[in-house]
């Protein structure tokens, strides 16, 4: 008999250090949310023994007027339908619900879906300049690679005439020399004419 009697009030206990666990400590205040995934009563005074107001949603904002700690309740002022009245303190919380939620995190998606589309629309545009440079440098390596064929071209002709103008040089010189030698040889051979002093005598 006394183990039951002890383990009714060891129960009795735990359940009441688990609810006062889940009594959030709140001050009054205008951003607090009712749970999500429930509903919960609102009463006429801060107990459940009170007239029921009604139902308060899950997620509905609402503001804290007053926290009796004592009683586990909360007066609230509901702001949908403007209702005051007191509903149990474990059933606020001071987190956004999802439905509050919801249209924050899609216009969120939306608007990183539309960065998303700008970033991919400005890699295409950067991908297509530099795949335009790159045909433009191609070209012009190419351009440059003719020029330098053109100009090695250019100087290897030069080269060749500056060789054939040398042997030119060199040939007309060599034909000029010889012509002097053979017609120094011809005078060598040519008769002395006789003076007319020697035809008198």
């Amino acid at each position: 008999m006394f183990r039951k009697w002890l383990t009714v009030v060891m129960i009795a206990f735990t359940a009441q250090a688990v609810a006062l666990q889940d009594t959030p400590d709140m001050e009054p205040s205008s951003s607090h949310y009712i749970r999500d995934d429930l509903f919960v009563f609102m009463h006429t005074g801060a107990g459940r023994n009170y007239r029921i107001l009604g139902s308060v949603e899950a997620g509905t904002p609402i503001t804290i007027l007053k926290n009796d700690r004592d009683a586990e309740f909360m007066q609230i002022r509901e702001h949908k339908e403007n209702r005051t009245g007191w509903v149990e303190s474990k059933f606020v919380s001071n987190e956004m619900s999802r439905a509050e939620k919801l249209p924050i995190i899609t216009q969120k998606l939306a608007d990183s879906q539309a960065s998303q589309q700008g970033l991919e629309s400005e890699n295409g545009r950067l991908k297509q300049q530099l795949s335009q440079a790159q045909r433009e440098v191609k070209r012009l390596t190419n351009q440059t690679e003719e020029q330098s064929r053109e100009l090695n071209k250019l100087t290897t002709q030069l080269e060749n005439q500056e060789k054939d103008e040398m042997i030119k040089w060199f040939t007309r010189g060599g034909m000029v020399a010889g012509v002097g030698v053979l017609l120094g040889v011809i005078l060598t051979f040519l008769p002395k004419k006789r003076g007319r002093s020697s035809e008198w005598v």
